[in-house]
């Protein structure tokens, strides 16, 4: 289920940042590190929901908008469910206590600014508090200060309650006041959920999807793996740029409908990772078709053949009512040149009777075709898959539809092969099977929390039924995200068996603002990681693929390779004979014996012939081809020019 357009704008809270004399911005934080440099819980002025158990430690800021210099004494309060009365904090007593220590703080260190709150006045360096509770102090007028809080919970807590705090400011020449929201946090402790048993939060792929330049966040989440080796990611509505480093909030409404992003391959570290955009000087949407904003595309997923990169497109409109947005027309077939990564075309698909396309695609089949599924509503909740087939050599069309025993020309005619939870799908061939997950139903907050799976042997079907696979995690004050969009990830197996799988979510709508003080947290709009080992979506899903294992290479006889020209410089061109498998796996290394380029092509019959589209870049010297089949390898030397 995509995202209301304007959710970030319906869903905002904004206040006045400060008035005259009080608190003003916040952060929680972990008790991890210098005060400068500790990592944060969430963004500024966005609540916190703390599950492990690291210290708590919470910065305030305090602004005096007066003309007098304000001297009073200091303290902090915590008021349970936003209803109870307020009790000070102190070293004893309490649901909530002063941390006594810390290995990274000491008390009364000074503070440097940590909060955004420009031309709130001149900053003074307040206090990092661990021991001392109520102290006097002094705040000049135009300055502003922050004091850093260390607490701990005591055995008093109450473990998923809502817990407000505020600072006091009492003696002063003028009275002290708050603005919206209060810090306000919830204790709750990791979930224990037997069903997600093996399976985790893959921490570098989270760590990914944390950058402060370039991509900020978005929903959407599929990955094209690149014949050279990188990784192309293909993110829907996005935020670029504009992020906010102290605070670290962003923008409350997003700046494109999609962009990409280009990974070497398994390099985690986002920084080596480009973000690419398209030209248009109104909204720069990678992909583009049309002049008018009112119409745009969110990429579905996309395959690589030969020199080009093939993405489907849904083509989209903004709409009033319902979600806000509606199909624009027939979806689209975008065209991207390799490697330059260049939007080449767009290519107008024939009607589908309403079925989503490209939630997947399988090229790696004998024959002449490349297959892909889809997705249609059926009824309120539940998304009914399809499959589709179209040449190799022409994606634009012809297509063909199974309806049920043959391929049909009318997708009208095309037969449901199975069914998920929601219109949440995506189907991938994972080595030997077919794998198909599904998010349960949501479109607000406290909806759905489960992803779901089932595998087939057959293209078309029959799935298995649909078993629960895993429940999300994510959680702020209680409250569970409108989430969706599961994405199977085969080039990411990891040599433990385990599959990368990612799902997106989409704020807590009703439940938790999007948007407060004219910020957003990107963490409400960001990919999940997740390791799935694949004994769990099936027991019969091979152990192992020729594309990341080592085999002996040997020549029996029973198949050949000629690969030409040789010297080459940009594309090689294969003929095989005799190959028994259905596909291959083409690797090509360099003398230090790194792969260059991979790619995973079908065998259409016992003479087969293929061209392998290099990128021109690659230095002068020797390379070596390996061809890697299920059974049997072959490899030559070739010399690049």
């Amino acid at each position: 289920m995509k995202h209301v357009l304007l959710i970030a704008l319906l869903l905002s809270t904004c206040s006045e940042v400060f008035a005259v004399f009080s608190e003003a911005h916040w952060r929680w934080r972990k008790d991890n590190g210098p005060q400068a440099s500790a990592g944060w819980r969430a963004s500024q002025d966005f609540p916190g929901t703390i599950m492990d158990s690291s210290g708590i430690r919470l910065r305030i800021e305090v602004y005096n908008g007066t003309g007098n210099n304000e001297t009073g004494t200091v303290g902090l309060q915590y008021q349970r469910d936003t209803s109870g009365p307020w009790i000070n904090v102190s070293t004893t007593g309490g649901d909530f206590v002063m941390a006594g220590h810390s290995p990274y703080v000491t008390d009364g260190e000074p503070t440097t600014m940590q909060v955004n709150d420009p031309g709130a006045g001149t900053f003074e360096g307040g206090k990092v508090l661990v021991s001392t509770y109520s102290f006097p102090d002094t705040l000049n007028a135009g300055t502003k200060k922050e004091y850093e809080w260390c607490v701990k919970p005591t055995a008093t807590y109450s473990p998923d309650s809502l817990y407000q705090f505020r600072m006091t400011y009492t003696g002063t020449t003028d009275g002290f006041n708050y603005v919206t929201p209060l810090p306000d946090m919830m204790i709750r402790p990791a979930p224990d959920i037997p069903g997600n048993t093996g399976i985790y939060l893959d921490t570098a792929v989270t760590d990914f999807f944390s950058r402060d330049t370039g991509w900020i966040a978005s929903d959407g989440c599929a990955s094209v793996p690149l014949s050279d080796g990188r990784v192309l990611w293909l993110m829907d509505d996005s935020y670029i740029g504009n992020y906010d480093t102290l605070g670290g909030t962003m923008p409350c409404l997003f700046q494109v409908h999609n962009d990409v992003l280009v990974q070497p391959f398994n390099s985690w570290y986002w920084r080596n990772t480009r973000t690419m955009l398209g030209d248009s000087a109104s909204i720069p949407s990678y992909l583009k078709n049309s002049a008018n904003n009112n119409y745009f595309i969110w990429p579905n997923s996309g395959f690589q053949r030969g020199d080009t990169v093939y993405v489907y497109c849904s083509n989209t409109m903004t709409a009033s009512g319902g979600l806000g947005f509606a199909s624009g027309g027939n979806d689209f077939i975008a065209k991207i040149s390799f490697p330059s990564l260049r939007v080449i075309s767009f290519d107008t698909l024939q009607s589908t009777n309403g079925i989503s396309f490209g939630i997947g695609f399988d090229t790696a089949e004998s024959g002449n075709y490349i297959y892909t599924w889809g997705v249609k509503g059926s009824g309120f909740i539940t998304g009914n898959i399809y499959v589709a087939r179209f040449p190799r050599n022409n994606p634009g069309g012809p297509w063909r539809f199974w309806n049920g025993s043959a391929w049909d020309t009318s997708a009208a005619n095309a037969a449901v092969i199975a069914t998920g939870a929601s219109n949440g799908d995506f189907v991938a061939k994972v080595r030997n099977k077919y794998v198909f997950l599904s998010t349960e139903f949501t479109v607000s907050c406290n909806g759905g929390t489960r992803i779901f799976s089932a595998t087939s042997d057959s293209i078309t079907g029959p799935f298995t039924a649909n078993k629960a696979l895993y429940t999300i995690t994510d959680n702020v004050l209680g409250n569970t995200p409108f989430f969706y969009g599961p994405q199977l990830h085969p080039e990411y197996i990891n040599s433990r068996n385990e599959i990368l799988v990612t799902y997106d979510i989409n704020g807590y709508s009703n439940c938790e603002p999007f948007c407060i003080n004219n910020g957003a947290d990107p963490d409400y709009y960001r990919p999940r990681g997740l390791r799935v080992p694949l004994a769990l979506i099936d027991s019969t899903i091979s152990s192992s693929d020729s594309a990341y294992n080592t085999h002996r290479f040997h020549d029996d006889g029973r198949w050949t390779l000629l690969c030409y020209p040789n010297p080459s410089h940009s594309y090689i061109n294969l003929n095989m004979s005799n190959c028994p498998d259905k596909f291959v796996n083409l690797l090509f290394y360099d003398a230090f014996g790194r792969c260059v380029y991979r790619e995973r092509v079908g065998v259409a019959s016992t003479s087969f012939g293929h061209t392998m589209y290099l990128n021109g870049t690659l230095p002068r010297g020797v390379y070596f081809l390996v061809v890697q089949g299920t059974r049997e390898s072959r490899q030559t030397k070739i010399l690049i020019q």
